[in-house]
């Protein structure tokens, strides 16, 4: 009977997941984590060749992740590792949601806003999941290709990137080879004006890729803005309860506000708590002494 019981203590003295996750706040340092590190980690864990931390809108890499931390456990067979529409985004992220019921994990999914694979949103999520495997992963080996049927998330963008660039191909060649026809019995001017389109074309087509440049550029530096006002407001945080705890100590010996001081730099999000400005007492000012 007293093996049981201790057995049964045992098990009640093991904390759920959702208990150990629910400490990691938006101040946590994993939201500060970049995203080329994130990238890095997660092409290596799931063998993929991702370059942009939205390439995740999909949910397929979310659900992997959480199979390699808990083998087994997650419905593999139902993702959708070459979803491509929002539709069959939901369907993966259904999955995942199966999952998180099943472990206890009361994290919310953003569906909505996971899908407009915008980059902020899901590199918070991609921040927060490497946060929970860190926390769970037991270190075993883990084969991704095989536990995903062999299929590369590489070699599915290579092949959508061929499709989709093939019609265009063969587009622009007949369009090219149209005024060259015409051009033939007109005058020596014709493949002048034949000429200046495809100049136009190639002018705009640099232009775009210019364009599309520059935009990833801006979103990166977005997301490196927003990622420095998430710690400074952490350590402006930190700063402000230490001047608080300085203003309001009652306490003679050192130790103990030592102890205070300690207690606000090495809390977490969850755990620090905020005194409001209107219950700080004010520091007395000192009266001047009269001349005699």
């Amino acid at each position: 009977i007293k093996a049981k019981a201790s057995a049964y203590t045992h098990l009640l003295a093991k904390p759920p997941p959702s208990a150990k996750m629910s400490s990691i706040g938006m101040m946590d340092p994993a939201f500060f984590v970049g995203k080329n590190e994130l990238l890095t980690w997660l092409n290596d864990l799931l063998e993929l060749n991702y370059t942009k931390v939205e390439q995740c809108a999909n949910a397929a890499a979310y659900c992997q992740i959480m199979d390699a931390c808990f083998p087994g456990e997650v419905q593999m067979k139902k993702v959708q590792f070459d979803a491509k529409h929002e539709h069959d985004f939901v369907k993966n992220y259904k999955v995942l949601q199966t999952f998180f019921d099943k472990k206890q994990i009361t994290k919310h999914i953003e569906v909505t806003k996971l899908c407009k694979a915008k980059p902020l949103d899901n590199l918070e999520m991609l921040q927060w999941i490497k946060r929970y495997f860190d926390m769970h992963y037991g270190g075993h080996e883990y084969n991704a290709v095989e536990r995903r049927g062999g299929l590369s998330f590489a070699a599915t963008a290579a092949k959508e990137n061929a499709a989709t660039n093939k019609p265009a191909k063969t587009a622009g060649a007949g369009v090219k080879s149209a005024p060259m026809r015409v051009a033939r019995p007109a005058s020596s001017s014709a493949p002048k004006r034949a000429g200046a389109p495809g100049a136009s074309s190639g002018g705009s087509s640099a232009n775009d890729e210019q364009v599309a440049k520059m935009q990833e550029e801006l979103t990166s530096m977005k997301l490196t803005v927003a990622e420095l006002e998430k710690e400074r407001d952490f350590y402006f945080g930190k700063l402000r309860d230490v001047e608080i705890t300085c203003q309001t100590n009652e306490r003679t010996e050192i130790s103990g506000l030592v102890e205070d001081i300690q207690k606000i730099l090495y809390s977490t999000a969850e755990d620090v708590t905020v005194v409001p400005a209107a219950e700080v007492a004010p520091v007395p000012e000192a009266t001047p002494v009269a001349a005699a």
